[in-house]
């Protein structure tokens, strides 16, 4: 098993035992380094059960694969992710448009519409 396998099978079992964090995870190939973030903080710090889970994963991890690097990060760390290629528990609309050729990501909707500055012209005969 490739190692960004490795962790993608590991987030999701980490997810679905802890459903209310937002996991990303970013590969930095120039210094083989997996970036792990788990937000929020506070379950960060204060979930015992949670920070063994992340301490064998580190493990199991370094053992397999020695010439890479894995780092677990949350808000306020020195490092960001930047590009994430996986992500869990963030809500995400994907829309296409074929006329344009351009994708649109929006993140973190809710089934709310608001409508601003709408005006509408109606001409009568």
């Amino acid at each position: 098993m490739k190692s960004k396998e490795f962790i993608k099978n590991k987030l999701n079992y980490l997810h679905s035992k802890f459903n209310d964090v937002k996991i990303r995870y970013e590969y930095r190939a120039n210094t083989y380094s997996h970036i792990i973030e788990i937000i929020p903080l506070s379950f960060f710090e204060k979930n015992k059960e949670y920070m063994i889970l992340e301490s064998e994963i580190e493990e199991e991890f370094e053992s397999k694969y020695p010439n890479e690097n894995i780092l677990f990060i949350s808000e306020g760390a020195l490092s960001e992710i930047y590009n994430p290629e996986y992500k869990l528990g963030y809500n995400e609309l994907k829309l296409y448009n074929d006329a344009t050729n351009i994708d649109y990501n929006v993140d973190g909707f809710n089934d709310n519409v608001e409508i601003q500055d709408s005006i509408i012209y109606a001409l009568a005969a």
